[in-house]
């Protein structure tokens, strides 16, 4: 018969057989896999850790820690992801959520006059689609996928997060959409080859590829979105993009043959780096 376990026990074996998998965080990730494990707040079992783990949780524990030893991405093995003030149901097939999209929301909300309509394009999850509805419920929200997985996620996070207005639409890009908006959202796949190729073996793994890549140089949603984005925009509403550092100043030439668009600016994420372009009709 095994030894009782105490939650501070747990926890350094734990971090101790994250360490030597290699995973991104050790520390932390053992206090989530154990908070998530015996069903208690992080903080609130970091304050009891002379507590004895059941049965029940240490094989909870040892479920979740198998998985994770084979570089399965937590938010997959727990089947939901925290985004701004939402909870979403994740898995395969969809992409996980992305900290530094909660700042493109951040953009859209300031951008969206009052009462509008706005649309996020590859929605996923719904993570932007149902957030700028929960915090601007003003807004009328429509969001789109072609891939009826994603819908099928983002349509069951609104349901879980008691959201009503958000409009799903399966469709690609902005082909057959024939109504203007104030704002346009998207994040788009815009991680080029050479990039994915050395990405962690954990998003190569689980996540889906095609939510990630885009040709050779990572922009080809990105560009014929710009293409043709500027007909489905009110006069002075603007597109929001999240893209990747390194793609200024290829946007930027984008942006200069189009000539359908007013202004560009590019905004820095939470790391001080490019992350997002505005363009305005």
């Amino acid at each position: 018969m095994k030894s009782p376990i105490s939650i501070a026990s747990a926890l350094a074996d734990l971090e101790i057989k994250l360490k030597s998998a290699m995973t991104s965080d050790p520390r932390l990730e053992s206090e989530l896999i154990l908070s998530e494990a015996i069903g208690k707040p992080r903080l609130e079992m970091l304050l009891d850790k002379k507590q004895i783990l059941s049965t029940a949780q240490n094989q909870n524990m040892n479920s979740i820690l198998e998985r994770r030893l084979k570089h399965e991405p937590l938010q997959y093995i727990f089947g939901k992801a925290y985004f701004r003030n939402i909870v979403l149901k994740v898995g395969t097939g969809v992409l996980v959520p992305r900290p530094e999209t909660e700042i493109l929301v951040e953009h859209a909300i300031k951008l969206a006059p009052k009462n509008s309509e706005v649309l996020d394009i590859a929605t996923g999850t719904g993570a932007i689609a149902l957030s700028l509805s929960q915090e601007r419920p003003d807004l009328k929200v429509n969001a789109s996928d072609i891939s009826p997985v994603a819908l099928g996620y983002a349509k069951r996070n609104m349901r879980l997060n008691d959201i009503r207005k958000v409009k799903f639409l399966k469709v690609d890009l902005l082909k057959g959409i024939r109504r203007k908006f104030s704002v346009i959202t998207a994040n788009l796949p815009y991680i080029n080859a050479k990039d994915y190729a050395a990405l962690p073996c954990e998003i190569r793994r689980y996540e889906p590829r095609s939510a990630l890549i885009a040709g050779k140089d990572g922009l080809t949603f990105i560009r014929r979105l710009i293409s043709t984005a500027h007909e489905s925009l009110e006069d002075g509403g603007h597109l929001i993009l999240e893209i990747s550092p390194e793609q200024e100043n290829p946007i930027k030439i984008i942006f200069d043959r189009s000539g359908k668009y007013y202004s560009i600016e590019f905004k820095k994420d939470l790391c001080g780096k490019i992350r997002f372009c505005i363009l305005m009709k």
